[in-house]
C-alpha cells in the first residue's frame, strides 16, 4: 500500500446532534480501523485513560460511564465495527452515542472550570490492512505526529457560546437546495447550515461571513437560480474557516462577456460550457489529492490554494527570471477571463491522476515528482519559490505541454539537486520559460482559440530593430479591437537580450498598461507612481501588478505579442 488518507467531510463540525462523517481513501481496498483521541499523545500511546473518550478505536467494544456537563451520568456502549474500503474508498459516521459523549465533553470544556483535557479537537488516524495482506499501514505515521504534533490531523468542534436568537434564515429556498448525503441524509447540509445560523454568535467570524453572503447584492438579486445559490452556501459550509471570509470577495469579482456587459464569476461557465465556477470548486472538494501533496490534510486546502489564485490573479514569480513569466502570464490571462476553466483544470492536476484535458481536447499531465520541488532548498541551486500548489501544477503542466519534446528528461528518483534531479532540472526549465512558438501552442491548447504570433525575427539586432515599429503598430491596433487582454513580450533588463512576457490590458494617453506577473499583488515590490528602468516603466498599481510604459519606450523594448482570432 503506497498511500492512504482519512478526513472528515467538514474540517470543523458543528456541535449539534448530527454526528460527523469521515471519508477514508487508499490506493488499495482493505479493512480499516479508525482511531480518535483528545490529543496527539493519546494517538501515540493507545490505552484506557481516566477520561474514557481520550482514546477510542473502532476495532474494540467500547463501554464507559461518563459524567455529563450537568453532573449526571451517561452510559455509552458502542460495539466494534467493520469498515471496508470498496473502490478504494469508504465512509464512516461516528456512532451517535459516542458523538453525544463528545458533545458533553465540549460543554464541560466551556464551563470555565478545568474538569477535562478536551480542547474541542478530535485527532484521528486510520490503519488499513489490504485485501489478502497481513501488514497494516497507517496514516499519519508516528514520526509525522511526533515531528508536527500541533499539526496532526484533527477535526474541530464548533462550540456554541451564545446565540443570536431565533432568526429566520434569509434564503430558505437556497438552504433547501444544498442537499446532503444521497440515500442517507439527503438534506443534511441545509440542516447543518441552518443550525449554525441559529447558534453561532453574532460576532463569530464564520457567521459574519455567512451573513455577508446572504446580504450580498449579487447573491440577492443577480443569481436567480436557486440551485446555484444553494451551491454557494454548500461551498461556504465545506470551505473551512480560512476560505469562508473570502467567498463574499468571490461574489465581488466579475468578468466581461460582451461590450460593457459583465457577469459574476460565480455564474460563469468553464470552456467546456457545462460547469460554473462554483460547480468546479465543489468538485475540487471531492477529488482524491495527489499523493505527493503531503501537507494537504483536507480538501478545503486545495480550495484555499485556488481561491488565493483567483482573488489575486496577478501571478507569482518562481525563480526571479524573466522567462518564468510565459506560463505565468497565461495563468493570469485565464484567471482574468475565465477562472471557472482554471478550476476545472486544477480538478485534474491536483488529483491523484495528475492529468486533465485542455479546452482543445489535448491531454496535459504533471511532470513526475513535481510537487516535491517546493521542499528543496538546494545546495547547487537557489531555493524554489512558489505561492500555491495550484500555481505550481498549472505552470508545470503547461511548460511540459508547450515544450513537447524539448521538455527535459530527469530522474525523479535521483537526489533532487543532482544534475539530473527534479529540482535542478525544473528550476532551469521554468526559468527559461517558453519560446514564441511554444507560447502560441500553449495559448491555443488552453483556450481552444487560434492565435497569431507577431514576433521579432531573432536573427540579428538590426533585423529586430527593423521589425519593432510594425509590431508596435499592430499591438496598439489589435489591443483595443480585441477588447480583451493578451500576452506581449518585451526585452527585459537589457535591450535585445532577455525576454519577458506580460499581459497587455489597455492603451490610453500614450501609454500601454500591462500586468507584470513577476510578483504577486499581495507582495508588491514598489509604491504606486514610482519608476523602474530596463525597460523604463511606471508602477501604476502594484497591488494589482499594474505597470505602464510609454509608446516611445515601447518601440525600443517591444519583442512581440500573441493575439487570438476572436475573444475568449
Amino acid at each position: 500500500m503506497q498511500w492512504l488518507r482519512i478526513r472528515p467531510l467538514l474540517a470543523n463540525w458543528p456541535g449539534n446532534p448530527e454526528p460527523p462523517t469521515f471519508e477514508i481513501m487508499a490506493d488499495e481496498n482493505g479493512d480499516a480501523i479508525i482511531e480518535l483521541a483528545f490529543d496527539p499523545q493519546a494517538l501515540l500511546a493507545p490505552a484506557s485513560y481516566d477520561e474514557p473518550l481520550r482514546y477510542y478505536s473502532t476495532d474494540i467494544d467500547f463501554e464507559a460511564t461518563l459524567t455529563n456537563a450537568d453532573g449526571s451520568s451517561r452510559r455509552i456502549n458502542v460495539p466494534a465495527q467493520t469498515i471496508r474500503l470498496t473502490g478504494n474508498r469508504a465512509s464512516w459516521t461516528l456512532p451517535q452515542a459516542l458523538w453525544d459523549g463528545y458533545l458533553q465533553e465540549t460543554l464541560k470544556s466551556l464551563d470555565g472550570v478545568s474538569r477535562t483535557s478536551f480542547q474541542r479537537n478530535i485527532y484521528y488516524r486510520v490503519r488499513i490492512t489490504p485485501v489478502g495482506g497481513t501488514q497494516a499501514h497507517q496514516w499519519p505515521s508516528d514520526i509525522v505526529i511526533q515531528n508536527d504534533a500541533t499539526g496532526a490531523p484533527h477535526m474541530g468542534i464548533l462550540a456554541m457560546s451564545g446565540s443570536p436568537g431565533d432568526q429566520v434564515i434569509p434564503d430558505q429556498a437556497a438552504v433547501e437546495a444544498m442537499g446532503g448525503i444521497p440515500g442517507v441524509l439527503p438534506n443534511l447540509w441545509g440542516h447543518l447550515l441552518s443550525w449554525l445560523w441559529q447558534n453561532l454568535p453574532e460576532a463569530d467570524p464564520n457567521r459574519q461571513s455567512l451573513a455577508n453572503i446572504f446580504s450580498h447584492e449579487v447573491f440577492e438579486t443577480e443569481i436567480r437560480e436557486t440551485a446555484l445559490r444553494g451551491k454557494i452556501l454548500k461551498l461556504w459550509l465545506f470551505a473551512g474557516t480560512h476560505s469562508r471570509p473570502r467567498l463574499s470577495q468571490l461574489l465581488d469579482r466579475r468578468v466581461e462577456i460582451g461590450t460593457n456587459i459583465t457577469e459574476p464569476i460565480v455564474a460563469q461557465r468553464d470552456l467546456q460550457g457545462t460547469k460554473t465556477l462554483i460547480d468546479n470548486l465543489l468538485a475540487l472538494l471531492d477529488v482524491t489529492p495527489h499523493p505527493d501533496l503531503v501537507n494537504v490534510t483536507f480538501p478545503e486546502q486545495l480550495v484555499d490554494d485556488v481561491l488565493t489564485e483567483i482573488l489575486d490573479p496577478n501571478g507569482q514569480v518562481n525563480q526571479g527570471a524573466a522567462g518564468t513569466c510565459s506560463p505565468t502570464s497565461i495563468q493570469t490571462l485565464m484567471l482574468t477571463v475565465n477562472p471557472a476553466e482554471y478550476v476545472r483544470l486544477q480538478i485534474g492536476l491536483l488529483s491523484d491522476t495528475s492529468r486533465v484535458n485542455l479546452a482543445n481536447g489535448n491531454q496535459v499531465s504533471l511532470p513526475p515528482g513535481i510537487f516535491q520541488v517546493v521542499r528543496y532548498n538546494g545546495t547547487q541551486t537557489n531555493p524554489f519559490f512558489v505561492r500555491t500548489n495550484a500555481e505550481l501544477a498549472f505552470q508545470a503542466a503547461i511548460l511540459k505541454y508547450a515544450q513537447g519534446a524539448r521538455f527535459p528528461v530527469y530522474n525523479p528518483a535521483a537526489p533532487a539537486n543532482s544534475p539530473n534531479g527534479v529540482n535542478t532540472v525544473f528550476q532551469r526549465t521554468i526559468a527559461g520559460g517558453l519560446r514564441s512558438d511554444e507560447t502560441d501552442r500553449a495559448l491555443e491548447g488552453v483556450f481552444n482559440v487560434n492565435y497569431t504570433t507577431h514576433y521579432v525575427p531573432l536573427t540579428s539586432q538590426a533585423a529586430n530593430q527593423a521589425a519593432q515599429p510594425g509590431i508596435r503598430t499592430g499591438l496598439l491596433r489589435d489591443l483595443p479591437a480585441m477588447q480583451q487582454p493578451f500576452p506581449i513580450a518585451m526585452y527585459w533588463n537589457a535591450a535585445y537580450q532577455n525576454g519577458h512576457v506580460v499581459l497587455a490590458i489597455r492603451h490610453e494617453n500614450g501609454r500601454l498598461f500591462f500586468k507584470n506577473p513577476q510578483y504577486a499583488g499581495s507582495n508588491p515590490p514598489a509604491a504606486a507612481g514610482s519608476a523602474a528602468a530596463n525597460p523604463p516603466r511606471r508602477y501604476e498599481d502594484p497591488s494589482a501588478t499594474l505597470e505602464s510604459i510609454s509608446e516611445a519606450d515601447l518601440l525600443t523594448w517591444i519583442k512581440g505579442y500573441w493575439v487570438p482570432d476572436h475573444a475568449i
